[in-house]
């Protein structure tokens, strides 16, 4: 694995793994404490208990500037091997002088399993846990431990490591999770803003320019667009609803967006109208927005109409012109849109080129 890579996950930690290390730092601090106080007060000579005392300093010391960056690396590489074998050659001649330094193995065991892939970690889990009766066999006396008890201890290390490896794993995968979570959220929102800016700026200072390039500029009406556009601009960047139904229901507000098209056109409104959630009612509203922006850029018409029908089934909207049509022209990022949007609020698009072109859309209630 490589070095660099590791190293910016040091300081990157998700906060859940954070705060699972820290349950871990804190067992081992507790244990390697207590058996500090156990070595300092048991009845070996002063200079035996001095000797195992120094040496689990000098183990706790070797983790936190070498194995604590394995763990928060979790490199399990031959490192772990590393740290196992230094940790070892500093628990062993502690349990040599004092005894009572086997409590330190509550400790020391769980990190070879936070270092190493478990089925690696046994052959080392297994030298830990012997040392103490090794040691008390070779000084010719009868081991504190008895063997039945010792590979009890073993069998529980294993499940124990293993309790860890999954809990690392799913730590490590829910990680992942929040991740690709976190990621499919930016670029949600990156196609919603880029919708929103397509439905409402572009379109709007594509008017613009076509109202002040005409053979009689509309400046009165280029203006008034200006106006709106500023207008969905601060909606956008405040992350309101758009500025035409601010203040107004959806039939007003598409209403006066009708009223603003440059050819001949009209707005009804069939059934009795019904409220809707804001999310409908600005679909609805993006919706004729893309619908008359086409309309005025690529169908040639001379007219268009708008009509909104309320039934039992639902709200409908139906953008008809008497232009050329779509033919075979493929759907653009604008129609594209459109449908996405209907999809979120379990809407359908449906087009049709007969005597000029029609936009209808459908949304259940």
């Amino acid at each position: 694995m490589d070095d660099r890579g590791s190293a910016a996950r040091v300081t990157d930690v998700p906060l859940d793994q954070r705060s699972q290390l820290i349950a871990w730092y804190v067992l081992f601090a507790v244990t390697q404490t207590t058996a500090l106080v156990i070595v300092l007060f048991d009845g070996n000579p002063l200079t035996d208990r001095l000797s195992a005392a120094g040496l689990l300093v000098l183990n706790g010391l070797f983790f936190i500037f070498y194995g604590r960056r394995l763990v928060e690396r979790s490199l399990d590489d031959w490192r772990g091997f590393v740290y196992a074998a230094g940790s070892l050659a500093m628990f062993a001649p502690a349990v040599w002088f004092s005894g009572s330094a086997t409590f330190a193995l509550f400790g020391l065991v769980p990190q070879i399993y936070m270092m190493l892939p478990i089925w690696w970690a046994f052959v080392p889990m297994v030298l830990f846990v012997c040392t103490p009766q090794i040691l008390t066999y070779a000084a010719g006396m009868e081991p504190s431990l008895p063997w039945p008890a010792a590979l009890l201890i073993i069998g529980f290390s294993q499940a124990f490591g293993w309790a860890i490896s999954r809990i690392a794993d799913q730590s490590k995968q829910r990680g992942e999770l929040l991740e690709r979570i976190e990621a499919l959220t930016i670029e949600a929102e990156r196609a919603r803003w880029s919708a929103d800016i397509h439905d409402t700026l572009a379109q709007g200072f594509t008017s613009i320019i076509t109202l002040l390039q005409g053979a009689q500029p509309n400046v009165e009406l280029a203006l008034q667009t200006a106006r709106e556009n500023l207008r969905e601009a601060r909606a956008l960047v405040a992350s309101n609803a758009p500025s035409p139904l601010d203040g107004s229901s959806l039939e007003d507000a598409l209403r006066r967006l009708v009223s603003g098209v440059s050819l001949p056109s009209s707005f009804r409104v069939i059934g009795d109208p019904v409220a809707l959630q804001t999310s409908v009612d600005v679909v609805l509203l993006r919706t004729v927005q893309e619908a008359l922006n086409n309309v005025a850029r690529h169908s040639g018409a001379s007219r268009v109409d708008v009509v909104m029908r309320f039934d039992s089934d639902g709200v409908s909207l139906e953008v008809r012109d008497d232009g050329r049509g779509f033919g075979d022209a493929l759907e653009g990022f604008g129609l594209r849109g459109m449908r996405a949007r209907l999809e979120q609020v379990g809407g359908r698009l449906s087009l049709s080129s007969d005597e000029g072109a029609s936009v209808l859309v459908e949304v259940p209630l």
